[in-house]
C-alpha cells in the first residue's frame, strides 16, 4: 500500500453549511479518486490559521462528506497531488488529488454530497485536531473521477482573515 499526503487552506472568512449547487457556502474542497484509483482516507489534521495575529477563539466543526459528483469550472484551484510518505512509494499519486475552493461560487457544476457527513471533527480555533482512521475505522472512496470526500465547515462563519487548514493522508 502507498500513502500520500497533501494540504490546502479554506477561503478566508469561510462561510458555513453545505453547498447549494454552485454556491459553495462551507464547502472547502475535496480529495478525488481517479479513473484508475480509489483510496482510503487515513488521517485528517485540521487547524485554524489567522492572518497577522492570534486566532479568534471559537469552536470549529468540519464535516467529511462522501462525494459522488466532483465540482467543475472556475473557482477551483489546481489539484495538489499527494506527496509520497515512504521512499518505496510510487512517486506519482494515482488519484485526482486534493482540490481547494478559491471562490464563493463554482463555475459550472457544484459537488454532490451525501445528505449527512460520514464523520464530523470538532476543535477549538486556538488548537488543532488530528484524526487517524486505521484498522476497522476505514473511510473508503471507490474508483471514479466523481468519487471522493468533501470537507465542509459546519460551524459558524470563520472570522475575517482566518482560514481552516486541512491536511489529509490517504492510502492507495
Amino acid at each position: 500500500m502507498a500513502r500520500y499526503n497533501a494540504s490546502i487552506v479554506s477561503l478566508a472568512n469561510q462561510l458555513s453549511g453545505v453547498n447549494a449547487t454552485t454556491t459553495v457556502n462551507g464547502y472547502m474542497g475535496y480529495w478525488g479518486g481517479s479513473a484508475t484509483s480509489g483510496f482510503r482516507l487515513r488521517r485528517v489534521n485540521l487547524g485554524l490559521v489567522a492572518g497577522a495575529g492570534v486566532p479568534t477563539s471559537q469552536q470549529v466543526k468540519v464535516g467529511i462528506f462522501r462525494q459522488t459528483v466532483a465540482p467543475a469550472g472556475t473557482g477551483i484551484a489546481a489539484a495538489v497531488l499527494g506527496q509520497p510518505m515512504e521512499t518505496w512509494t510510487p512517486q506519482t499519486d494515482p488519484t485526482a488529488g486534493l482540490f481547494a475552493i478559491t471562490a464563493t461560487t463554482i463555475g459550472t457544476t457544484g459537488p454532490t454530497l451525501a445528505a449527512n457527513p460520514i464523520k464530523t471533527l470538532t476543535f477549538n480555533s486556538q488548537n488543532s485536531i488530528d484524526a487517524p482512521y486505521e484498522f476497522m475505522e476505514e473511510l473508503v472512496s471507490a474508483i471514479g473521477t466523481a468519487n471522493g470526500f468533501g470537507f465542509v465547515n459546519l460551524s459558524a462563519q470563520i472570522p475575517s482573515s482566518h482560514q481552516i487548514s486541512i491536511d489529509v493522508e490517504i492510502e492507495v
